[in-house]
C-alpha cells in the first residue's frame, strides 16, 4: 500500500503545473495529493521522499500565479492537510 501511495504522489508531482494543464486538471491534481497525504503512508512520503517538498512548493507557486479561485483553493487546502499531522497519524 505504501509503495502505491508513493508512486501515485511521485506521478502527480512530476506534472509541475505547466501551462499545458487546464485549471480543472491542476485542481484535480491538488485534490488527489491532498487525499494521498491524508494517510499515514502519504504523510510519511512528505517527510521521506527526496524532493517531495521542493516539487510541491514549485507546483503551488505556479498554481497561485494562475489567479484561479478553484486552483488556489485546492492548493491551499492541500497545504492545510499537511499541517494536520495529529489527525492523520
Amino acid at each position: 500500500k505504501e509503495k502505491l501511495i508513493n508512486n501515485a504522489i511521485t506521478a502527480l508531482l512530476s506534472q509541475e503545473g505547466d501551462i499545458a494543464a487546464s485549471n480543472a486538471e491542476l485542481e484535480s491534481q491538488f485534490q488527489a495529493v491532498r487525499r494521498l497525504v491524508a494517510s499515514k503512508a502519504g504523510f510519511l512520503a512528505f517527510t521521506q521522499l527526496p524532493k517531495f517538498r521542493e516539487r510541491l512548493g514549485v507546483k503551488v507557486v505556479k498554481a497561485l500565479k494562475r489567479n484561479n479561485d478553484g486552483v488556489t483553493h485546492a492548493s491551499i487546502d492541500m497545504l492545510c492537510a499537511l499541517m494536520c499531522v495529529s489527525i492523520q497519524l
